[in-house]
């Protein structure tokens, strides 16, 4: 190789290349990965009863996304595969208030519903609600603006009922 096509593509004779890097990094996460599946007891669940926690992290400001996991919620509460907890955090806290949940909807998702209607089908249905204490209090989502079904959970909660579920982070 060439001493201009060693700068213009960054890489060195010595030491592993950026390329290289990134095929070892890559290699070392999908390696962790499918052993956090393999070592993961909510893998071995086959049949309902399972528990899932949806964590949402979009509301107002990506509604495609905010919609996008509340239906993955509403499909494990209407198939009846276990128990639902929907988390909110940063942005997905403002789906917890009440006034700007009605008014979330996704242009993609249009026709399931605003976020309030979605999100009223998964409680009908046992699905449980948590929202971050301080993204709720950023957002405007306590006191009468906080929908009365939404537990102010914190991470403490998150972590605890991780450990035995299926989760989905969006």
């Amino acid at each position: 190789m060439e001493e201009n096509e060693k700068v213009r593509t960054g890489e060195e004779e010595e030491g592993a290349s950026k390329r290289d890097f990134l095929k070892m990094l890559g290699a070392g996460l999908g390696i962790a990965g499918m052993g956090s599946l393999i070592g993961n007891p909510a893998m071995a669940q086959t049949e309902k009863g399972g528990k899932y926690v949806i964590v949402v992290t979009h509301g107002g400001d990506d509604p495609n996304r905010a919609i996008f996991g509340l239906l993955m919620a509403q499909t494990v509460a209407d198939k009846g595969w276990g128990k639902v907890h929907v988390w909110m955090t940063l942005g997905g806290a403002d789906l917890a208030n009440k006034k700007r949940v009605e008014i979330i909807d996704s242009p993609i998702y249009k026709n399931f519903g605003t976020a309030a209607q979605i999100m009223k089908k998964i409680k009908d249905k046992g699905g449980w609600f948590g929202c971050c204490p301080p993204c709720a209090e950023y957002f405007g989502s306590t006191g009468s603006d906080k929908i009365n079904y939404v537990e102010l959970a914190g991470g403490d909660w998150l972590m605890k009922n991780i450990q035995d579920a299926w989760v989905v982070w969006i």
